[in-house]
Parts: structure tokens; sequence; C-alpha cells
């Protein structure tokens, strides 16, 4: 399984658009894969984001069957490195 993991803020512009990005990807490529979005300004996403020592937003986190393939800080993936990164 495919996994998508996007720590961001609500108002946060550039973290929208990577969600969107992150999106559109998944839907034109990986449609069976997950995208789960955290809210760094909640509890739930400061603990998902302190178990996954994330500190800046927006980050990405790429998984595959649990295990992370890559990772962004502060800038999105581009769809030729994630086409790269997974063989499609």
């Amino acid at each position: 399984m495919i996994s998508f993991f996007v720590f961001g803020k609500e108002g946060c512009p550039i973290c929208k658009k990577v969600y969107h990005k992150i999106e559109y990807f998944k839907n034109s490529y990986l449609p069976e894969s997950e995208i789960t979005y955290y809210d760094m300004e909640t509890v739930d996403g400061l603990a998902e984001g302190a178990y996954r020592d994330i500190s800046e937003v927006p980050t990405v986190v790429l998984e595959k069957d649990g295990k992370e393939l890559a990772r962004w800080i502060k800038v999105p993936p581009t769809y030729k490195k994630l086409r790269e990164i997974l063989g499609i």
C-alpha cells in the first residue's frame, strides 16, 4: 500500500497547494493509494508530527507498506520524482 502523509497548518496556503498537488497525483497515477492530512495546530497533528519527527510545514512523507521511501520538507515533490521513486 502506498501512503502519503501531508503535514500542514489550516491557514497555510502553501500547505493547501501541496495537499492538492498530492491529491492530483494520487487521482492520476495511484487511485488505490491513501492520503492522510495532519494539521500541526491540533493535538492529533502534533502527536503524529512528533512521532514522525516533523518540525516544518508543509512536509510530505511517502511510504510503501509502512516503510518511508521519501520526505519533502517545505517543498512539494515533483511528479517526475514521485514517478521515479514509485517506478511508474
